[in-house]
């Protein structure tokens, strides 16, 4: 598993590095940014670092295999192109991951799953995102994986 990102160039990017290590996490992609400050809880409200679509293209190049994509922040909507291109060149499953209440666009949908966070329950949520991923990663179908990733942290499936 590789991650394309970026950190602040600070104690908590250090952290943040430490533990992908530690995670076996491949961070070769993560780009160290001096004028962003690593976020630790979500709600600083200092500059944070982000990726322009030149970043994302480049930290996609570095990546030799692509099987599945997850979208963990909003891109701008160039940024948001190339990423998307960049997993149809790879033929990678998208995951985009939105903020409650927001409106996911039209071409994430398209292009793959669309996750809303949920305002409560964070830890069971990236819990799930992980183990679907990684389930598609290992060649489970969407539906399957996610089904498996649901039930191994405890969410019930609600019926429409």
């Amino acid at each position: 598993m590789q991650l394309v990102g970026s950190v602040g160039d600070d104690r908590e990017g250090d952290e943040v590095i430490i533990r992908l290590g530690r995670a076996r996490v491949g961070h070769a992609a993560l780009l160290r940014d001096p004028a962003g400050r690593t976020p630790v809880t979500g709600l600083e409200r200092e500059p944070v670092p982000r990726l322009d679509a030149q970043d994302v293209e480049l930290g996609l190049r570095y990546l030799s295999e692509v099987r599945v994509l997850v979208l963990a922040e909003p891109l701008d909507g160039e940024a948001q192109a190339v990423a998307l291109e960049g997993a149809r060149y790879h033929g990678a499953e998208i995951i985009a991951l939105v903020t409650s209440g927001s409106v996911p666009d039209p071409d994430l949908a398209d292009a793959g799953t669309v996750l809303e966070a949920p305002p409560e329950d964070l830890e069971a949520f990236v819990q799930v995102v992980a183990r679907y991923a990684a389930g598609m990663e290992a060649g489970k179908s969407a539906a399957e994986a996610f089904r498996e990733a649901t039930d191994a942290v405890g969410w019930e499936r609600a019926d429409a």
